[in-house]
C-alpha cells in the first residue's frame, strides 16, 4: 500500500519537525510533515495504548465523535485504504442522509438516498488505526514527553527547538532541536503563555459560553427489524429546550449513546437519572431504542464550558517555524462535530504551503507561519460562525455577538424547519455540515427565496393566531 505523497517535493528537506500532541490534529500534522522534512518527532505525555481504549489525557474520547465526509476524504488521502480498514474492523459506513434519523429544531429532517458516506466509530478506534500507520512510517517517531516551552534563536525570531520533560523513570528535562514546531496539544495549549514568556504577545481570545455537559455510555446493539436508521439524533429546539441525545453505531456491534445539555440543564451520571433524561428529550425515539438494551460501560461525563478561539492571525509578530492546529487554535462546541474535520482542513493548508516553496534551505520557514495563520482563519471562520449563531439562539449564552448574529440565527431556524420537506435544502445542509461545500450555498437564490417565503408565511400565521 502506497501512502500519499505531495504533488510537489519541497526543495529543502534537511529539517526536523516536532509535533506537540498525538490526537487527530497531531497525527495529521505528522503525516503531512513526513512528506517535507527528514524527521518528525511526535511528543505525547500519555501512554499510547496498543488497542482502541481512550487516552488518559483525552477524556472526551469516551464520548461520541463525528467524522464528517470532508474530513474522512482527507484522512483517506494520506492513509490510503484506511476507511475500508475501519469498516473491516467494525466501524459502520452509512448514507449520511438516508441512514441518519435526525430530529432538529422541531422537525424530522427529510431522508432520502445521497452520495454522502459517513463513518461511525469511536475516536480512540480511529486514532489507533491512524497512529499504527504512522508508527510504521520511517520518518516519524513518537516520544513520551511533555513539552515545556519553545527554544528560539538569538534573535527570538526563529524556532530552534522545544524544551521537553521525558515521562520515564528519570523525568529528564532537555531541549530537542527542531526547525519547525506544530502545537496540536489541544484546548489546554500552553502556547499563549510560552509566547508571552519569550517577549511576544498572547493571542486575543473569543469565547461562546454554552455550559455544555455530556454523559455517555456504550450499549450492546439490539436487533429490531422495524428500525430504519443506523444513527439517531434528537436535538433541542432552541431556545425552548436544551437537551440533546445521539445513538451512534460503533465498532464491536455496539452503540455509543451520548446525552448532552447546556446552560445548567445537564444530564446526570447515574443510571436512573440518565434514563429519565433520555425519556424527556424532545422526541421519545432515543429512550425507546435503549430502554431494553444492555449497557456495556459505566456512564462517563465531560464538561465543555465554552467555545474558545485563539486569534493567532492578529499577532503582529510570531516566531518563524511555528503553527498551531486543532483545538489549540479553535475549540468548537462538540455537538456539531466540526473539530476533526477542521483539523483535516488545516493539515491540507499546511501541506499546500509546504508544497508552494514557502521555505528554502537559506531562510528556513520564514513567512510560512504568518501565511498559515491567515489561511487558518479562513478555515475556522465559517464553522465558528455557524456554531456560534446556533449557540446564541439561547439568550443566556455568554460571549460577544458579532453584527448580524441574530439575523443569521433566525435564517438558520427557518432553513432547518424547511429541511423537513425540501429535498434541495436538506441536501445543501448536509453538504455544508460535511464540509463538502461552503456555507454560501445556503444563501443560493433558490434557498434564500424558500427561506423568506417560509418566514413570511410563519409570521402571517403567528399574527393571525391560527
Amino acid at each position: 500500500m502506497t501512502e500519499h505523497s505531495s504533488s510537489q517535493t519541497s526543495a529543502a528537506v534537511a529539517q526536523h519537525a516536532v509535533v506537540i500532541g498525538a490526537g487527530m490534529a497531531g497525527l495529521l500534522a505528522a503525516r503531512v510533515l513526513a512528506d517535507h522534512v527528514d524527521r518528525v518527532t511526535v511528543l505525547e505525555r500519555d501512554d499510547l495504548p496498543d488497542d482502541s481504549s481512550a487516552r488518559v489525557g483525552a477524556p472526551q474520547g469516551k464520548h461520541i465523535h463525528v467524522l464528517w465526509a470532508g474530513g474522512a476524504q482527507v484522512i483517506e488521502k494520506w492513509f490510503p485504504g484506511i476507511l475500508d480498514e475501519l469498516v473491516q474492523d467494525g466501524a459502520v459506513a452509512m448514507d449520511a442522509c438516508n441512514d441518519l434519523k435526525w430530529f432538529h429544531h422541531g422537525v424530522w429532517k427529510k431522508r432520502m438516498p445521497s452520495p454522502i458516506t459517513m463513518h461511525a466509530q469511536t475516536r480512540p478506534f480511529l486514532e489507533q488505526r491512524v497512529r499504527r500507520r504512522l508508527v510504521a512510517h520511517p520518518r516519524v517517531e513518537f516520544l513520551k514527553a511533555s513539552a515545556m516551552g519553545l527554544c528560539l534563536d538569538e534573535t527570538s525570531h526563529q524556532v530552534v527547538g522545544v524544551q521537553v520533560q521525558r515521562r520515564d523513570d528519570d523525568n529528564q528535562t532537555e531541549s530537542i532541536a527542531a526547525n519547525f514546531v506544530v502545537d496540536a496539544s489541544g484546548r489546554g495549549s500552553k502556547m499563549p503563555s510560552w509566547l508571552e514568556a519569550v517577549g511576544d504577545q498572547r493571542p486575543a481570545e473569543s469565547t461562546v459560553e454554552i455550559d455544555l455537559v455530556y454523559s455517555s455510555r456504550t450499549y450492546l446493539k439490539t436487533n429490531d427489524p422495524s428500525r430504519d436508521w443506523k444513527l439517531l439524533a434528537v436535538f433541542a429546539k432552541a431556545p425552548q429546550s436544551k437537551r440533546y441525545g445521539v445513538v451512534a453505531p460503533i465498532e464491536g456491534n455496539r452503540w455509543i449513546v451520548t446525552l448532552a445539555g447546556c446552560l445548567a440543564d445537564h444530564p446526570p451520571a447515574d443510571e436512573a437519572g440518565f434514563m429519565d433524561y433520555a425519556k424527556n428529550l424532545d422526541q421519545p425515539d432515543l429512550h425507546a431504542a435503549i430502554e431494553h438494551a444492555q449497557a456495556d460501560s459505566p456512564i462517563s461525563t465531560y464538561r465543555f464550558p465554552h467555545q474558545l478561539r485563539r486569534h493567532y492571525e492578529r499577532l503582529k509578530r510570531l516566531p518563524s517555524g511555528l503553527v498551531v492546529m486543532g483545538d489549540a487554535m479553535c475549540s468548537f462546541n462538540p455537538l456539531y462535530g466540526q473539530g476533526m474535520t477542521v483539523c483535516a482542513q488545516q493539515a491540507v493548508l499546511l501541506d499546500q504551503l509546504l508544497c508552494s516553496g514557502s521555505y528554502t534551505q537559506a531562510n528556513g520557514f520564514g513567512g510560512l507561519s504568518s501565511r498559515y495563520f491567515r489561511g487558518g482563519k479562513k478555515i475556522v471562520d465559517n464553522p465558528w460562525l455557524l456554531a456560534s449563531c446556533t449557540d446564541f439562539l439561547y439568550p443566556e449564552t455568554g460571549g460577544g455577538r458579532a453584527i448580524g448574529t441574530k439575523w443569521l440565527g433566525s435564517y438558520l431556524t427557518h432553513l432547518l424547519e424547511l429541511s423537513a420537506t425540501n429535498a434541495t435544502i436538506v441536501t445543501r445542509f448536509y453538504e455544508v455540515i460535511h464540509f463538502l461545500k461552503p456555507p454560501t450555498v445556503l444563501f443560493h437564490p433558490y434557498v434564500l427565496l424558500q427561506v423568506l417565503k417560509h418566514a413570511f408565511a410563519k409570521e402571517r400565521k403567528d399574527r393571525s393566531g391560527i
